[in-house]
């Protein structure tokens, strides 16, 4: 029996990549895609490897897909490949303990933060990796712009760290800020608002206060002085969802959450829902630098906001929030986690 996990929606929403893994003897991980475009969906098996786990799906267009993986279930070390479905062809890229990533469509380009020391790049028509710094900072993944312009990520400066933006092609970078511990960022649609949380710690995952960064103006204004877990940006990046911690049970490492939205640039923001996450939405929310580009929790119209909830009976459930705050939660089904389609 195979457990699918972590779906992906290709960016015109008629396919459909999810991993599957079968845990046996050996563990069997499959990549699966399915093709929604004509009135039955078809099923094929894109990729299949033995002996490693799922980690990230993530479509670079309508036709490839990188897919992160780790080596076994207790390894933190990670291998980042490209598939091509339509060619069959398959191709490792990195490995590294642990390797986060970031793709520039408009410039074809990856870069990558492995061994929690090196920030790399490489264009996919070049073949050649770059690197551009050797003392990073405790972050996860790096973050192009989505216009492609800028890259975002964190590198130590002496005895403090500093979150860096710098122009592509050009080597000379903006310090947004300087920190002590770990940082977690994703940028706006628009590209001109770029949300991060801070901790003092450099343990995962970070959980700290929310501030927003503005590239036109180069000026930081803080949202929330509490301690906020994860962050989503909506499609038109008018707004922005945060999940504030309010309650942690170490113990069982079930934590209690509020979902709040903000209308960027406005400091205030309102609450949604106050609900205990599913393990599989807690792991998804704690690193949602990683997912934030390949995941949507928003509907296309940016008028909902799912969550993946534990019930009171201890059953999960699927949940839509209206963004508004007026409306009840609208429960649409069972589930563990679940994310959006583009259309």
């Amino acid at each position: 029996v195979y457990k699918r996990q972590l779906p992906a929606w290709s960016p015109d929403g008629r396919r459909l990549a999810v991993f599957e893994v079968f845990s046996g003897e050996v563990t069997r991980m499959r990549v699966i895609g399915m093709d929604l475009s004509a009135g039955r969906p078809t099923r094929q098996v894109w990729g299949e490897w033995d002996g490693e786990e799922p980690a990230v799906l993530s479509w670079l267009d309508s036709r490839s897909l990188i897919v992160l993986s780790r080596k076994d279930a207790r390894s933190t070390v990670y291998a980042l490949r490209l598939l091509d479905p339509a060619g069959g062809q398959e191709t490792l890229l990195a490995q590294g303990r642990p390797l986060f990533f970031s793709w520039n469509p408009a410039r074809r380009a990856l870069a990558w933060h492995r061994e929690g020391r090196y920030l790399e790049l490489r264009g996919l028509d070049e073949g050649e990796v770059r690197q551009r710094s050797d003392h990073t900072a405790a972050f996860n993944a790096p973050a192009w712009s989505p216009d492609g312009r800028w890259l975002v990520w964190a590198e130590q400066e002496g005895s403090v760290s500093a979150l860096r933006l710098e122009e592509a092609g050009d080597r000379m970078a903006r310090t947004i800020i300087t920190f002590t511990g770990g940082v977690a960022f994703a940028w706006s649609p628009s590209g001109r608002y770029l949300a991060l949380i801070t901790d003092p710690t450099t343990t995962l995952p970070r959980i700290g206060p929310l501030d927003l960064y503005d590239v036109e103006t180069d000026t930081l204004t803080r949202l929330d002085d509490q301690p906020n877990l994860a962050l989503f940006w909506s499609h038109d990046g008018r707004k922005l969802a945060a999940f504030r911690l309010l309650e942690m049970d170490p113990a069982s490492g079930q934590v209690l959450l509020q979902a709040r939205i903000y209308d960027p640039p406005g400091k205030r923001g309102r609450d949604l829902a106050a609900f205990i996450p599913t393990r599989s939405f807690l792991e998804v929310l704690a690193f949602f630098d990683v997912f934030q580009p390949s995941a949507s929790l928003w509907s296309p119209d940016d008028r909902f906001l799912l969550i993946s909830a534990v019930e009171p009976e201890g059953e999960a459930g699927i949940y839509a929030l209206h963004v508004s705050g007026w409306l009840e939660p609208r429960r649409l089904g069972d589930g563990v986690l679940a994310f959006w389609s583009p259309r």
